[in-house]
């Protein structure tokens, strides 16, 4: 990712291009491939104006924010860029969340005491990148009792998350 800080009535410091740069990081939970960061700075009398632009594959997206403080204009345009980005692959992911399912069924099996026992199949392609805190959030959404996520923190990992009482939760990760 190729980052480019402009400023205009301001000197850009180390500080402020790291503060930025932290926050872009954050970014790659909403989207893997950001090819460009556009970061233009402007003072003007006692306005501190933060835009930037993130080209991403064929997506472009723009937030502009203007406080009194230079940081706090950062954080709230990265802030509208996060939420942009994160309608945008929510969009994406519902419109292919039925594609996900690869096959369906039921397998039956009898058991040594003669019962029968049927166990429901269900093979997925892909599984989104979560936090712990968002797979909480989408199992209870979704009234489930589990939940198979890649964690966002380390891309390699898969997880599952489940509720072992009314309060608690376990996970396991897979390395």
């Amino acid at each position: 990712m190729k980052i480019e800080f402009i400023g205009r009535g301001i000197e850009v410091t180390d500080a402020l291009k790291k503060f930025t740069e932290d926050k872009l990081n954050k970014l790659s939970r909403f989207v893997d491939n950001i090819l460009d960061v556009e970061v233009r700075l402007t003072v003007e009398r006692h306005r501190h104006i933060a835009e930037i632009v993130i080209k991403a594959g064929h997506e472009k997206v723009v937030a502009k924010e203007t406080t009194n403080d230079m940081y706090a204009s950062i954080g709230g345009a990265l802030d509208k860029i996060e939420k942009q980005l994160k309608k945008s692959k929510d969009k994406f992911v519902s419109k292919k969340k039925k594609s996900f399912v690869k096959e369906e069924g039921n397998l039956t099996i009898n058991t040594p005491q003669g019962e029968e026992i049927v166990i429901s199949h269900r093979r997925i392609e892909s599984v989104k990148p979560l936090t712990k805190e968002e797979a909480i959030m989408e199992m209870e959404d979704a009234n489930a009792d589990f939940i198979v996520f890649r964690d966002a923190e380390n891309r390699e990992a898969m997880s599952v998350l489940y509720k072992k009482d009314h309060k608690n939760y376990h996970l396991i990760t897979l390395e």
